[in-house]
């Protein structure tokens, strides 16, 4: 009987501790696979001395530090306007980059100093997953993308096991799309039921292509018009209204001219000294910075930032395999994550003027990236302008690829179908209207496409004030109508100040006409 009883106590004991772990494998039933944010740039704080008396965050930096560290440029500005001695003020221009910024430079192998660590990021459990919350994945900005991919794919695995599921979704944000192809590359999409790609630079932007090939320019109405472009995101309608009004009195008055014409002298002296004592050390080793050199200005830039197989090997291998095996198999890349079962979907911005500092300003762009960058193929007229009357779709099939304002033809995306334009989006800022859409793209059990959702359709007007979108209007090519409509689409006081802006540059060039 004793023996019965204990062989009845040990099969009872041995089931109690075995039952925690049945439970702890038991699968999340809610429907809901977690969604992971693969954050865009500068995401990761990185520290100088972290967990030291000396401790500095030198990125994201604080502005008390910055403003220390540019202390020095005030006078030397007073002194430049006195004696136009340019290589003084730039003695003292580089000293400060090189305060301020130095430090965040690689080895030659692409390797931090030791000095120098980045946020280390981790799921937490509360609050618990849903469709409304995001597991926040950030990294170092300036470490190859395959090495964050790592970490990434770290990330996952733990979000896996804090909630009980087989699979989750990305939502990934400029930056994060370099970070995320990077992971596909790696790890392939079983872990992933879906990826929604914000406004990111899948084949590169521009502005990162000519700066590492040292080609700058700053173009007035470009500036004005990117400072333009930026004001609706400010918060305030009436700051906006009002900026706007200051901005083009300034212009009106040559104010912008002149500042310019300081810029360009600065610019013509200055400009391969700070490449060359400053930008090349600093950023010419940050491989997660060249995972934004498009392809036509990669091999280019490699000489003008001074890297070679014998200085460099290492990393050159890094910049290499990313560039030829990631960004350049983008399309294969997606297209085979779509046949293995995981749903992809591209959303950019566009009619943004791009960063005014290079001679690409032109372009179509968010702000930030280029739009036929961020859609690996988009046709796109330059910024102000149309896709000529002549134009017909490059890639002919039943579906009307070309914008309503005859700006973007998407039937030369890598995945036309699956990719998504919204008006006036700034780079990566989004509202209330874009999670509404988000949520109903990972809502869905199939792969969406541009003719599935009326409300969403492939080219969508941005309607910040609003936090939703609207149709994209036809462009009638008359400045004034254009403004006109605008401001019956949108009638906010910044839509009304370029109204009249409008109206008034009409009129003054008539005028001018017939003098």
């Amino acid at each position: 009987m004793k023996k019965t009883l204990s062989v009845i106590l040990s099969l009872v004991f041995l089931g109690l501790s075995i039952l925690p772990c049945f439970a702890a494998t038991t699968k999340c039933s809610c429907g809901e696979p977690p969604i992971i944010y693969v954050a865009a740039l500068g995401s990761g704080s990185v520290y100088l001395d972290a967990g030291t008396e000396n401790e500095r965050t030198l990125f994201r930096p604080e502005t008390s530090d910055i403003l220390n560290d540019f202390a020095p440029l005030v006078p030397a500005a007073a002194q430049l306007l006195l004696d136009s001695d340019y290589d003084a003020f730039g003695d003292v221009l580089i000293e400060c980059v090189n305060a301020s910024f130095g430090m965040l430079a690689l080895d030659n192998e692409g390797k931090s100093h030791e000095r120098v660590t980045s946020e280390e990021f981790h799921p937490e459990a509360d609050p618990p997953h849903s469709i409304d919350h995001n597991y926040y994945f950030g990294y170092d900005f300036r470490l190859d993308p395959v090495e964050n991919a790592q970490k990434l794919h770290t990330y996952v695995q733990e979000v896996k096991e804090l909630t009980n599921h087989d699979t989750v979704r990305f939502r990934a944000s400029s930056m994060g799309g370099v970070v995320t192809m990077s992971y596909i590359k790696l790890y392939g999409t079983d872990d992933i039921e879906t990826i929604i790609f914000q406004c990111c630079p899948l084949q590169g932007t521009a502005v990162a292509g000519e700066l590492y090939n040292g080609k700058v320019e700053i173009n007035k109405d470009a500036l004005l018009n990117y400072a333009t472009c930026a004001l609706p995101d400010l918060g305030s309608d009436a700051l906006a209204g009002i900026l706007y009004t200051l901005i083009e009195m300034l212009d009106a008055g040559g104010v912008w001219a002149g500042l310019i014409g300081i810029a360009d002298e600065l610019v013509l002296n200055l400009k391969d000294r700070v490449f060359d004592e400053a930008l090349i050390p600093i950023f010419g080793t940050m491989a997660g910075i060249w995972s934004f050199v498009p392809h036509e200005y990669y091999e280019s830039a490699k000489a003008f930032m001074k890297l070679d197989e014998s200085t460099h090997p290492v990393l050159l291998e890094k910049l290499d395999f990313y560039h030829y095996e990631i960004q350049q198999q983008a399309e294969t890349l997606l297209k085979d994550a779509q046949a293995n079962g995981t749903k992809i979907y591209i959303v950019a911005g566009y009619n943004m003027q791009r960063t005014p500092l290079v001679t690409a300003y032109k372009n179509n762009s968010d702000g930030t990236v280029d739009t036929q960058y961020a859609t690996i193929g988009a046709t796109c007229a330059y910024i102000g302008e149309t896709l000529p009357a002549y134009y017909k779709q490059a890639r002919f099939t039943e579906t009307n690829y070309i914008s309503p304002d005859r700006v973007i033809d998407a039937s030369t995306c890598a995945l036309p179908e699956c990719t998504w334009f919204i008006k006036d989006m700034l780079h990566s800022t989004t509202h209330d209207g874009h999670g509404e859409f988000y949520k109903v793209l990972f809502s869905s059990d199939v792969q969406l496409t541009v003719n599935d959702m009326e409300e969403y359709p492939q080219f969508m007007q941005n309607d910040v004030n609003n936090q939703t979108f609207t149709k994209v209007r036809k462009i009638t090519g008359n400045d004034v109508v254009d403004a006109f409509n605008a401001a019956d689409d949108q009638p906010t006081f910044l839509n009304v100040m370029k109204l009249f802006a409008a109206f008034f540059k009409t009129l003054f060039g008539f005028l001018g006409t017939i003098r």
